[in-house]
C-alpha cells in the first residue's frame, strides 16, 4: 500500500461514477422487482416489508455518526502516512457499531409483539408472522451498522470500486430476495431470514477485503481506547446536523398538509421528489470529496486543498448548475409529458423555483464537505441549528401567503443563505482558502449565460420542435465553450486519457 494517497482529478471522477453506479443499480432492480413483489405479497405483507426498510433507513441516525467519523480519521491517517492509527480507528468504531446496533436490535426484538398488536394496524392472522419478521429484521441492525464502518474505511482509502460494489450488492439484495422469495412462499419470516443471511455473507466479504486492502489488523499498540472519544465527538456533531437536516427537509410537507389541502401537498411533493432524485450527483460528490479533503487536511497540504476545492466548485458550476437551470426553463414541458397538463399547470412554478434552489445547493456541497473533512462538523451542525427556527417561521408565513409556491420560495431561499454561510465558514478555516480565481467567476458567468439563453429560446413563439433544436444548439455551443475555454490543458488531457481508457476497455464487435 502507498504511503500516502494519490488524489487526482481523474480518480475523483472515476470514483464519483462508481458511487453513482452503486446507488443506481439497486434503484433499477427496485423498479423491475416491485410489480412482482406487490403481486406476490399483497398489500398488507408489502406494507410490513416496507416498514422494515423504513426502520433500516432510520437506523442511520442510531450510529451516532461513526461511519463519517471513520472516513474522516482513516483518510487523515492515510494522508499523513500514519498507517498504525488505522486499526484502532476501524475496530473501535466497529465495536461501537456492534453495541449501538445490538441495543437497537434488543429494543425492536423485545417490543416487536407490542408494535404489531397495539401500534400497527396488522390483521390478527398475521400477528405471529409479522412479529417473527420484525425480530429477524432486528438481528440485521448490528450487521448494517458494522458494514458502515468497513465501507467508510474503504472509501477513505479511495477504494470506491469495492465500496460501490458492496452498495450495489446489498441494495439489490433488498429488492431481489423478496422478489425471488414470493416465487416460493409469501411468508415474511422466510424472506427476512434470507435477507439476514445475505447481509451476513456480504459483511464477511467486506471485512475480508477491507483487512486485505488496509493496514487494518488489530495490534495492542494500535487499539488504544483514546480514539473512541474523538470518533464520538465528531460523529455527535454529524448526528446533530443530520437530525436538524431531517427537520429542515420534511417541515414543509407537514406545514402544507396542515394548512392547505392534501391535494396541494401532492402538487408540491411530486416536483420536490423529482428534484431530490436528481441530487444523487451532489450526494456522490460528497462521498468522493469527503475522504479526499480529509486526507489532504491530515497531510497539512493547504495548496492541495485549495486546488481541489476550486476545481470541484468549477466542475459543479459547469455541469450540475446548468442542468438544474435547464430544468427550471423547461419545467412545464417536463411535467406535461410526464404527468399530464393538470399537474403541469399547478406544479410548474414549484419545480422551477425548487430547481433554482437545488442548483445553488449543489454549489454548497463543496464547502460543506470541506468543513466536514477538516473536522469542523460542529460548524455545519451549528449552521443547521441556527437556520432551522428561522426557516420554519418564514415557511409558515410564505405558505399562508402564497401556498405551495411560497413553500418552494422558502426552501430555495434557505439554500441560497445556507450556501453563502458555508462558503464564508470555509473561507475562515486553515488560514483561508485564498481568493477565488478569475476563472471561477468566469465559469459562473458562463453557466448563467447558458441558462439565460435557454430561457430566451424557450419563450420564443416557435413550434416545440424548432425550440428543441435551438436549445440543443445552445447546449452544444456551451459544451464547446467549456472544452476550449473553461478547461485548462491538463484537464482536457486527463479527460481525453480517461475516454481513451474506457474505449479500449469496451468490448469491440467481431
Amino acid at each position: 500500500m502507498r504511503n500516502r494517497l494519490e488524489i487526482t482529478g481523474q480518480a475523483l471522477i472515476r470514483n464519483g461514477l462508481l458511487n453513482i453506479a452503486g446507488q443506481g443499480l439497486p434503484f433499477l432492480f427496485g423498479l423491475l422487482s416491485m410489480p412482482v413483489v406487490v403481486h406476490g405479497l399483497g398489500a398488507e405483507r408489502l406494507g410490513l416489508l416496507i416498514f422494515t426498510w423504513t426502520l433500516l433507513g432510520v437506523l442511520g441516525i442510531a450510529d451516532l455518526g461513526l461511519g463519517p467519523a471513520v472516513t474522516k480519521h482513516v483518510a487523515e491517517a492515510l494522508g499523513r502516512g500514519d498507517h498504525g492509527a488505522i486499526p484502532g480507528i476501524l475496530w473501535w468504531a466497529a465495536l461501537g457499531q456492534v453495541v449501538l446496533g445490538g441495543m437497537a436490535a434488543l429494543l425492536l426484538a423485545s417490543g416487536a409483539g407490542m408494535l404489531v398488536r397495539e401500534m400497527l394496524h396488522v390483521s390478527p392472522a398475521l400477528h405471529e408472522e409479522a412479529t417473527g419478521a420484525f425480530r429477524l429484521a432486528a438481528l440485521t441492525f448490528p450487521i448494517v451498522l458494522v458494514s458502515t464502518s468497513f465501507r467508510s474505511a474503504l472509501e477513505a482509502a479511495q477504494r470506491f470500486d469495492v465500496a460501490a460494489a458492496y452498495k450495489a450488492a446489498s441494495g439489490s439484495a433488498t429488492f431481489l430476495i423478496p422478489m425471488l422469495g414470493t416465487l416460493v412462499s409469501t411468508d415474511l419470516v422466510g424472506i427476512m431470514a434470507a435477507l439476514l443471511v445475505a447481509r451476513l455473507l456480504l459483511l464477511a466479504v467486506l471485512v475480508r477485503v477491507a483487512v486485505r486492502s488496509l493496514p487494518a489488523r488489530p495490534t495492542r499498540h494500535a487499539m488504544h481506547a483514546a480514539i473512541l472519544p474523538r470518533l464520538l465527538v465528531f460523529g455527535g456533531w454529524v448526528t446533530i446536523s443530520g437530525l436538524a437536516g431531517l427537520v429542515l427537509t420534511y417541515t414543509d410537507r407537514f406545514i402544507i398538509g396542515g394548512r392547505l389541502a392534501m391535494s396541494a401537498l401532492a402538487y408540491y411533493s411530486v416536483p420536490q421528489e423529482m428534484i431530490a432524485r436528481l441530487t444523487v450527483i451532489s450526494a456522490s460528490a460528497v462521498a468522493v470529496l469527503f475522504p479526499a479533503f480529509s486526507a489532504l487536511g491530515g497531510a497539512g497540504d493547504l495548496g492541495g486543498l485549495q486546488r481541489l476545492f476550486y476545481r470541484s466548485a468549477k466542475y459543479m458550476v459547469l455541469t450540475v448548475l446548468p442542468a438544474f437551470g435547464l430544468i427550471a426553463v423547461v419545467a412545464p414541458d417536463i411535467l406535461r409529458v410526464w404527468l399530464g397538463p393538470d399537474l403541469a399547470g399547478r406544479s410548474a412554478a414549484v419545480l422551477r423555483i425548487l430547481a433554482v434552489g437545488a442548483g445553488v445547493q449543489t454549489l454548497g456541497v463543496i464547502p460543506y464537505t470541506l468543513l466536514q473533512g477538516l473536522g469542523r462538523s460542529d460548524l455545519t451542525a451549528k449552521i443547521h441549528l441556527i437556520e432551522a427556527p428561522a426557516y420554519v417561521a418564514v415557511l409558515a408565513i410564505l405558505v399562508g401567503a402564497a401556498g405551495i409556491v411560497g413553500a418552494a420560495a422558502a426552501w430555495s431561499g434557505r439554500m441560497v443563505i445556507e450556501t453563502i454561510l458555508l462558503y464564508l465558514a470555509a473561507g475562515r478555516i486553515r488560514g483561508g482558502l485564498g481568493d477565488a480565481p478569475r476563472d471561477a467567476r468566469c465559469m459562473a458567468g458562463g453557466a448563467i449565460v447558458l441558462c439565460g439563453a435557454s430561457a430566451v429560446v424557450y419563450v420564443l413563439p416557435l413550434p416545440v420542435a424548432q425550440r428543441a433544436v435551438l436549445l440543443t444548439i445552445v447546449v452544444v455551443l456551451f459544451g464547446r465553450w467549456v472544452w476550449r475555454v473553461a478547461l485548462d490543458a491538463e484537464e482536457r488531457e486527463g479527460i481525453a486519457r480517461m475516454i481513451a481508457a474506457w474505449r479500449s476497455a469496451w468490448p469491440r464487435p467481431r
